[in-house]
This record gives C-alpha cells, structure tokens and sequence, in this order.
C-alpha cells in the first residue's frame, strides 16, 4: 500500500512541477487542465487513506456492524444522497437535506467539499442546522443553471471520500414516483 501512496505522491508532484511551468508562461489553458487533474489525484490519495483506515480498522477488531454505516457501497461511494429539488429551492438556490437528516444519513455543521458536474466546479459549504440546507447558495444557483435542473428533477450528493462530495443531476427516472414504475 506504501508503494500505491509513494506512487501517487510522485504523479502529484510531477502535476505540481508542470502546474508551475505553465504559471511562468501564463498558459492559463494549461493551468485549468493541470489543476484538474491534481484535484483527481488529490481525491485518489484521499481515498486511498480511507481504504487503509478501513483495513486497519477491519484488522483491529473494530465491531463489523459499526463498519457498516460507513464503507464504501458497492458503487464507490461513502454516502449517497438523491434530493427532490422543489419549486422553491429553485427559486431560492437552496440545497435542503432534512429526509436525510431525519434518517441519520448526514448531520446539521457537517463540512462538506463539493464538486458539482458537469462544470468540475468546487466550493466548500457546511450543512446548516435552521432548515437543514446547505449555506452555499450563489454555488448552488450556479449548479441548478450548469446543470439544467428544473422542479421536480433530483439532484444526487455522492460522497468519494470523506468530507469530499460530488453533485450531479440525477437520471430521470432513477428516483421518485417514476422510479417505482421503471
């Protein structure tokens, strides 16, 4: 496992190194790109670590049942969160999670790191307590427009890695009444 981390710790830093070169240039084109592609390796090391605390924890005799509630699906992802986005949190960019609150599945004063597709955008956010929404509210005004979401469409907040979130709108059909009828 040591030699996977020396491994992608040798990517991040050739992706710095040309992060650079390209900053002398002012090659802006070339920054995004690079920029990208260190935010998947940074991401990639982040679930790296999580799949060895896992594993040592596994080791450690840690009840299997408390690992239940937060491995890794068989999709990849920590936590997944599909969000009907209503008339009015459109109309007011607000993000709100209280189903998933009241389950357990995510906690009021979470932080959160989001990055919304398909414009690769990040932002940081937290979930706030009054409402059970998130407080980025022009970062989400921006995702409903990238994305093209309308009333009715649901949004899916995936965590890859701990406290590292991605939110894309969700295929039609894969959630809600039409869901039940597939």
């Amino acid at each position: 496992m040591n030699e996977q981390t020396n491994e992608l710790d040798k990517h991040l830093n050739a992706v710095y190194g040309q992060i650079s070169e390209a900053a002398k240039k002012h090659d802006l084109p070339s920054i995004r790109r690079l920029t990208v592609k260190v935010a998947e390796l940074e991401e990639l090391k982040q679930q790296h670590a999580a799949i060895q605390q896992r594993i040592a924890s596994l080791g450690s005799g840690v009840d299997s049942s408390e690992l239940l509630n937060t491995t890794v699906q068989t999709n990849g992802n920590l936590r997944e969160l599909p969000i009907e986005v209503t008339g009015g949190m459109k109309r007011q960019n607000l993000l709100t999670l209280t189903p998933h609150v009241k389950r357990g599945k995510i906690k009021a004063g979470e932080q959160l790191i989001i990055e919304a597709l398909p414009s690769g955008e990040q932002f940081q956010t937290e979930l706030l307590e009054q409402g059970n929404r998130l407080r980025a509210r022009s970062e989400i005004a921006q995702f409903y427009r990238d994305a093209k979401v309308n009333e009715g469409d649901y949004v899916l907040l995936s965590e890859v890695a701990p406290g590292r979130w991605t939110l894309k709108k969700a295929p039609p059909g894969r959630y809600g009444l039409s869901a039940l009828y597939a």
